[in-house]
C-alpha cells in the first residue's frame, strides 16, 4: 500500500482496495498500521483528494543513532564500488541520515573494497524495469516480457513476478513462467522490452523462498546430485570457512586436506566451482560429473 501511494503520488480508498483486493475498511486497517510503524499517512477530502504519504515523515520517528552510521557508509561504499542501480539513491538517503545528525566526518568509517566485476548496463532502465516488477508483484499483475536465453535466444513469455534478488551484483527476478509452466530465475538486464498486463494471476500460496533456492549455491535450480568432493590444502580452508549448503559435511585429514559430502542443486554452476579450484580438486561421487570435468579438462588441453 505505502509503495503504491508513494509510486502514484495520491489515491483513493476505494482504488487501493481494488487494486490490493481487500475491503475499504481493511485499507483505513493497514493505514493505521503503517502509522504504528511511523509512516504517517494524510488523507484529503473532495474528487482529486485521498491518501498521500505525509511530507512530514522524518527519519526521528526511526530509532538510528549515530552509531549506525558506519555501518550505513560501509553498505554505500560497497554500493559504489559494485555500481548498484540503487547506489545514487543510497547515497542521497545517507547524506540526508548524516545531516540530520550534523555527521560529516570523513574518518567515520573504514575503506570498503568488494573484489568483483562491476555491472555495465543502464542503471536508469534497471531501477525502472525493478519499480515495475515489484508493483506489478502488489498488484498482482501479469507482465509480458521479451527474454534473452543465452541458450534459446530470444522469446517472448508471460510470467508472474513473485520477488527480486541480488546475484554476483545483478538483479534476478524469480517468477512463474506461463510457458515453460515452472518458476525461473530471469536476470533484470536481459528483459529487452516488457508490459505489464491488464490482467492478474493468482498467487501461489505454496510457493516458498526458502524451499525454491534450498540446496543451491547459485541461479541454477535442477535436480539434486549427492556430492562428494577431495580437497587439498589451501583450498580445503578456503571451502571450510564457508557454509555452502546447510546439509554440507566436513571431514579433516591429517595432512589437511577435507572430504566434502553434501547434496546439493544447480549442475551448471557445481561443475563452475569445481573447475575453478583446478587441480586442488578430485570429484569422487557422482561418476557422471567426474566424468563431465574430465572432457572439460581435455577441452582446455586442446587450447593450450
Amino acid at each position: 500500500m505505502m509503495l503504491l501511494i508513494q509510486s502514484k503520488g495520491r489515491m483513493k480508498c476505494s482504488e487501493l482496495a481494488d487494486i490490493l483486493e481487500v475491503s475499504e475498511r481493511q485499507i483505513q486497517k493497514y493505514k493505521q498500521d503503517l502509522e504504528q510503524a511511523g509512516i504517517f499517512i494524510t488523507s484529503k477530502p473532495g474528487i482529486y483528494g485521498g491518501y498521500e504519504i505525509d511530507k512530514s515523515n522524518s527519519i526521528s520517528n526511526i530509532n538510528l543513532s549515530k552509531r549506525d552510521i558506519p555501518v550505513l557508509e560501509n553498505i554505500n561504499e560497497q554500493l559504489k564500488y559494485n555500481n548498484d542501480i540503487y547506489k545514487n539513491e543510497f547515497e542521497d538517503i545517507l547524506t540526508k541520515i548524516k545531516a540530520f545528525f550534523n555527521s560529516h566526518d570523513n574518518d567515520s568509517h573504514m575503506d570498503y573494497f568488494s573484489i568483483q566485476p562491476q555491472c555495465n548496463y543502464n542503471h536508469d532502465e534497471e531501477k525502472e524495469k525493478c519499480h515495475d516488477i515489484t508493483i506489478a508483484y502488489i498488484t498482482k499483475k501479469k507482465i509480458k516480457i521479451k527474454y534473452y536465453s543465452i541458450n534459446s535466444g530470444y522469446s517472448d513469455r508471460v510470467v508472474h513476478p513473485y520477488g527480486l534478488y541480488n546475484y554476483k551484483s545483478d538483479q534476478y527476478m524469480v517468477a512463474f513462467c506461463e510457458n515453460r509452466n515452472k518458476f525461473i530465475d530471469f536476470k533484470v538486464c536481459r528483459i529487452k522490452s516488457y508490459t505489464v498486463l491488464d490482467e492478474n494471476y493468482i498467487l501461489d500460496k505454496s510457493f516458498n523462498w526458502k524451499e525454491y533456492s534450498k540446496d543451491s549455491i547459485g541461479i541454477y535450480k535442477d535436480k539434486n546430485i549427492d556430492l562428494v568432493l577431495k580437497i587439498k590444502h589451501p583450498f580445503s580452508v578456503i571451502i571450510k570457512e564457508k557454509i555452502w549448503v546447510s546439509n554440507q559435511k566436513i571431514l579433516e585429514h591429517e595432512d589437511n586436506s577435507i572430504t566434502f559430502i553434501a547434496t546439493m542443486r544447480g549442475y551448471t554452476e557445481i561443475k563452475s566451482w569445481i573447475l575453478s579450484m583446478g587441480a586442488n580438486v578430485e570429484v569422487v561421487k557422482p561418476i557422471e560429473l567426474r566424468e563431465d570435468i574430465k572432457l572439460e579438462v581435455e577441452k582446455i588441453k586442446k587450447l593450450y
